[in-house]
Parts: C-alpha cells; structure tokens; sequence
C-alpha cells in the first residue's frame, strides 16, 4: 500500500507524508474516529483514522490488535499523558512540534495579550507562581 498521510487539520507545517507498507488492520464504526487504519512498514505501526481522535487508552490500540506492551516505543500525537497511558509508560518525553494542537506557545504567534502574561514576557522575568486567597 502507498497512501498520504496526515496534515488534513493544518498542513502549514509540512503537508502529508507518503507511507509505504501493509495493510496490518482495518477497523471500521469507531464512533470518534470512524474508519481505522493500521499500516505496517517493516517495524512501525502507523494508525491512520478517517476523523480525529486522540488515543488516551489501551484499548485505543487493542481495537485495533496491537499490544502497547510489546513495542518498544509507542509515539502518540497528544499535548500530554493520560493517566492509563502515563501508568503503562517506562518513560516519556514530550516532542514540541509544530501543528493543529502545537503546545510550543511562543511559536503561535500570540500578539494581543495584557502585560506580563507568562511566557510571553521577557525571558528573564519568572512567574508569580503563588496561590491567591480571595475571601468574600
């Protein structure tokens, strides 16, 4: 199989990617994602969904006949951890790239903010971390 992947949200970052390789699983009826996709080529295991849906839970990939437990690295497109996956994880890390759900927020662009809205300030000003008690 030769097919496009990605970059149906926001392609301003690189557009699709051709993937080569065989059909591993079809899935079809998620009621988030719709069609699912498994392709396999040599040792990776790309999942291709009709529409969005992040993957926040084992059975996210036992519907789909992968064992999260037997790989050896799993990457998932989300801004953090769930606690089923943080749980099942031997280590994380998290890769600032560009996109749709882009957690770099100084790379957004944001230019109409009050003054002193972290990180957006000058690099050698630290937050006010500090808890505020408001009594009525």
């Amino acid at each position: 199989m030769d097919v496009d992947a990605g970059a149906r949200v926001d392609a301003k970052a690189k557009g699709p990617v051709r993937l080569q390789g065989t059909v591993y699983s079809i899935t079809e009826g998620d009621p988030v994602a719709g069609t699912q996709a498994v392709i396999q080529a040599g040792n990776v295991f790309a999942i291709l969904t009709e529409r969005r849906k992040p993957f926040h839970h084992i059975g996210d990939f036992t519907q789909l006949g992968l064992d999260p437990a037997s790989f050896d690295i799993i990457v998932v497109k989300i801004g953090y951890l769930e606690p089923e996956l943080y749980d099942a994880a031997a280590g994380w890390k998290l890769a600032l790239t560009p996109g749709g759900v882009d957690q770099d927020l100084l790379r957004l662009g944001h230019s109409h903010l009050a003054d002193g809205v972290f990180p957006f300030t000058d690099a050698d000003t630290q937050p006010a971390l500090s808890a505020l008690v408001h009594r009525r």
